[in-house]
């Protein structure tokens, strides 16, 4: 070939592919150097001889002259080399082109020095999912090159090289052999793709780190809320903010390091924010309110709300700063730009830092403003909304309509979407109707399975070795009930079983006791505080009226989750006594929650039934909370056996609550009639090696699982799964004696 100066067209026969050199390369001939700009002319006149049309030099011509200036000199041979003899001359040279098209993103996603290690990716996959059906050639292309490098920004954008590498050999493991799945895995349209994908990706996943974040909430604000983690990438949500509604809190699924701050403590900042809105934030009618008043009601009350946290807690303020960015005053040109979001963040910056250096008057008249209202007196939402109004009044600019809108640096990355203050009302005739309409939409509710987004849990792989991520997904609601006659007639059934059960309980309860000073009403009076009141009426002063001192038991320290299988096979008949082992064990429990309430522990009561891995059901029977009332009793009434029987997930989420609960014995006891298993599981070990693990992961956090089963072939698992904690119950019509029993010796 004559040197590169001299070209002024391809030795190619196409039009298109001469009309497509013509376009770009003025560009090429910019940005690369003469040894590159060589290869770009070799390249494509090679790619048009090779048979395949085209399209292979269209979309060489288009990709080559950002990538060899990206990769520096050899690089574009080197590409040309492996798409013709890696991919071309295989049965998946109709992957050559997506191949070539890839790069736009690899350019912008990889190193300079990184271009051998995506071709060795590529070529990896390629090994390992180009098939021969009689094992000598390669005679089917690879299912699932084409959909991968489809997607190849978001591998690159998410993992590193490692974590693709990981991606593709959990694929390989389990899909190798079923071309339609391995197509849908590597298109990252599968849940279980999904899942191996998260965790892979670059950033703190907040599945490591929700049982700390959750203590951290337990901590500051008693408060327990639920977490529904979403993912921006798959959801196609990337300017949605977290939210706190309903008792769940959403909030994005993995978190980098900003501005210096680690995630977790992001994860810190953004909890600590939506808990300060419950706590704070009152409904306000949004309807007359534009979208700009809105939006800056909203900045004072973000500001006004975590003020008034700091006073508790002083250490979220320097959190909380850390991540709001600071502005220059300068840096929007109102003549040109919508400033709007610029003085946005200039004031939500100066609400809460005292060190600012704005010398803005109407931010530092609105900054005293505020200042003076949280000192003065008790705020509400409401103040934030006339400070909002008056604040836009003051700022408002002709430039707050342009269409160029300063956007840079103005996100604070923590605070959520304020969905909680805003109340709306248009839908509705009449303001009345609000309330009916939340009452009809709650009850609603209630009857739907899916109350509230899944908790999704690993599943053991024995075969492997290894974990299936997020592979479970465990839906929760609070049980069904009728009629909580029924539990009575169970305890005046067994009048007998329970006096015998009195007489041990009395011995075992607490014989300590532990003194309660400042009581209405109690056992004795408290002389201390009795003469301090006499004085107080004595001096006119307004005397304190808990004079009282009472006692309370204080040795037993015992928190017990009972988990009940409520699978199909419950409603099998025992013996001849008629009864199904679903109402054998509704007498057992019934005595035993009536026997625990009498020791007065912690206790909760839980059931659980599968439909698949898609479809664990979790459900809340008595809560630690909960006293044994006619509201639980009703809640045991209405059990009911239905499904399969995947033991694991269950007893993973039960021990999520039972490690809630702050006791010196943590005690999980499972009830069942059967070994784990499930419609969609067709090897038996498989979930009860799961299940095996779900208990190895319980004692690790320091609870004790113990299980009591009701199948007479359960030696020949049961060991397997919970080592030596397990009793077997041969003849279930005693269940309601030996469970009582059982649970008296356990906790002694």
């Amino acid at each position: 070939m004559t040197e590169t100066s001299q070209h002024q067209s391809l030795n190619c026969a196409f039009n298109t592919v001469q009309r497509v050199f013509s376009a770009n390369i003025g560009q090429a001939t910019q940005k690369l150097s003469e040894q590159s700009l060589s290869e770009y002319y070799n390249g494509a006149e090679f790619l048009a001889k090779i048979g395949q049309g085209d399209a292979l030099s269209i979309a060489f011509l288009k990709t080559m002259p950002w990538v060899g200036e990206f990769y520096g000199d050899g690089s574009i041979q080197k590409i040309v080399n492996f798409a013709y003899q890696k991919i071309s001359r295989t049965p998946n040279k109709g992957a050559v082109e997506p191949f070539l098209n890839s790069f736009i993103d690899v350019v912008e996603h990889t190193n300079n020095d990184q271009l051998d290690e995506y071709l060795n990716l590529i070529e990896y996959h390629l090994s390992k999912t180009t098939f021969s059906v009689h094992g000598i050639h390669d005679t089917h292309a690879s299912p699932s090159l084409i959909v991968m490098l489809a997607n190849m920004h978001l591998l690159l954008e998410q993992l590193e090289f490692k974590g693709i590498y990981e991606w593709i050999n959990y694929g390989l493991r389990y899909f190798q052999d079923h071309p339609e799945r391995q197509e849908e895995y590597f298109s990252l349209s599968s849940a279980d793709s999904k899942a191996v994908f998260q965790r892979q990706r670059k950033g703190l996943l907040f599945s490591d780190i929700e049982r700390e974040i959750n203590l951290f909430q337990r901590a500051l604000w008693k408060t327990d809320f639920m977490y529904a983690p979403y993912s921006p990438d798959f959801e196609k949500l990337e300017h949605f903010h977290p939210y706190l509604e309903e008792s769940v809190i959403r909030l994005p699924d993995i978190y980098e390091p900003l501005n210096g701050v680690n995630a977790y403590k992001r994860y810190m900042a953004l909890v600590a924010h939506l808990i300060a809105h419950h706590q704070f934030t009152t409904k306000i009618v949004a309807d007359n309110v534009s979208p700009q008043q809105r939006f800056f009601t909203e900045i004072f009350e973000d500001a006004r709300v975590e003020y008034l946290t700091i006073q508790t807690y002083p250490g979220l303020k320097n959190l909380w700063l850390s991540l709001i960015p600071i502005v220059d005053e300068l840096d929007c040109d109102d003549k040109h730009q919508s400033c709007l979001r610029h003085r946005a963040i200039m004031l939500t910056r100066a609400l809460l830092d005292d060190n600012h250096s704005y010398k803005n008057q109407i931010i530092l008249d609105y900054v005293e403003k505020f200042k003076t209202l949280m000192g003065a007196r008790e705020t509400s939402t409401s103040d934030s909304l006339s400070l909002g109004l008056g604040y836009l009044i003051k700022t408002r600019s002709a430039s707050d309509a342009l269409a160029n809108i300063y956007f840079e640096n103005t996100e604070v990355t923590y605070r959520d979407d304020n969905r909680s203050m805003w109340l709306f009302i248009e839908d509705f005739d009449e303001e009345d109707n609000i309330f009916e309409h939340q009452k009809k939409s709650k009850e609603e509710n209630e009857e739907d399975i899916e109350v509230i987004p899944p908790h999704y849990y690993d599943e053991w792989d024995y075969a492997y070795e290894s974990y299936k991520p997020d592979w479970v997904a465990v839906y929760e609601r609070l049980h069904s009930h009728t009629n909580a006659l029924k539990i009575e007639q169970i305890l005046d059934k067994h009048s007998a079983l329970v006096k015998q059960l009195k007489k041990v309980l009395d011995l075992l309860k607490p014989q300590n006791k532990k003194r309660l000073r400042y009581q209405e009403e109690g056992a004795e009076l408290d002389l201390d505080i009795a003469l301090r009141s006499v004085i107080d009426i004595k001096n006119g002063s307004q005397p304190d009226t808990r004079i009282n001192v009472d006692f309370e038991h204080d040795s037993r320290s015992v928190s017990v989750l009972l988990l009940l299988d409520l699978s199909e096979s419950l409603n099998e008949v025992v013996g001849q006594s008629g009864q199904t082992i679903l109402e054998l064990s509704q007498e057992a429990v019934s005595l035993l929650a009536w026997a625990v309430e009498q020791l007065g522990d912690n206790f909760a009561i839980a059931g659980f039934n599968s439909d698949t891995r898609q479809k664990v059901m979790y459900y809340h029977i008595k809560g630690y909370s909960e006293h044994w009332d006619d509201v639980v009793k009703a809640r045991l009434a209405d059990l009911k056996a239905e499904f399969s029987t995947r033991m694991g997930a269950a007893i993973r989420h039960g021990a999520h609550y039972l490690d809630l609960q702050r006791s010196d014995k943590k005690l999980m006891l499972i009830l069942t009639d059967g070994e784990p298993a499930d419609i969609d599981v067709h090897d038996p070990k498989t979930l009860i090696q799961d299940t095996h693990k779900a208990v190895q992961e319980v004692q690790q956090k320091g609870m004790y699982p113990y299980c009591i089963s009701l199948d007479k072939k359960a030696d020949e698992y049961i060991a397997d799964i919970f080592g030596s904690h397990y009793s077997v119950i041969d003849r279930i019509e005693s269940l309601p004696q030996e469970l009582p029993k059982l649970f008296l010796s356990l906790t002694k």
